[in-house]
């Protein structure tokens, strides 16, 4: 076994390129650390003010609130508004991309459709708006099953549609 180096009066161990070595590590730790608390802070890791947005103009017959970050199996809600000219004979019909139906889990809407016919590449909900002068909200509560980018697309039967994509971290 070597003899220890004497340091001042002590005698002791000490190797300064591995205990600079250790200080780096654990400031680039530190760094590292304060880099996800601000991601999480503005909304990169969830809900927040880098997160939430909308497709479509707002006041417009078509718009979506929702945030481009989710967490996997969380909580989560997708707001469809409805303006006037939205609905036809007072039923709005309102459909969803089959692809994103079939990767959540779907737990209620508000208010609920009076109806839900399955298509080819699509789910359509038929909502009863008596009063179609008048703007509307949807509001769907889901969870993620899946992680990832998943596109989804909005439209209305009269042929207006939104194209936007939501990032669920695992």
């Amino acid at each position: 076994m070597p003899e220890p180096k004497r340091v001042g009066d002590l005698e002791i161990d000490q190797d300064l390129p591995h205990e600079r070595l250790e200080w780096r590590i654990e400031r680039v730790g530190w760094i590292v650390m304060a880099l996800m608390l601000l991601a999480a802070l503005v909304g990169l890791l969830g809900p927040g003010p880098l997160s939430s947005t909308t497709a479509g103009e707002k006041g417009s017959t078509l718009w979506v609130e929702y945030n481009r970050f989710e967490r996997y199996q969380a909580p989560a809600m997708l707001r469809v508004h409805l303006g006037p000219g939205a609905a036809r004979d007072g039923k709005a019909r309102l459909w969803l991309n089959r692809e994103y139906v079939e990767n959540i889990e779907l737990h209620h809407i508000d208010p609920e459709p009076e109806s839900v016919e399955v298509g080819h590449d699509r789910l359509i909900y038929t909502f009863n708006l008596p009063d179609s002068t008048q703007p509307t909200a949807v509001t769907y509560y889901l969870e993620a099953n899946k992680y990832g980018r998943m596109p989804l697309r909005v439209g209305l039967d009269a042929g207006l549609q939104l194209n936007f994509s939501q990032f669920y971290y695992p």
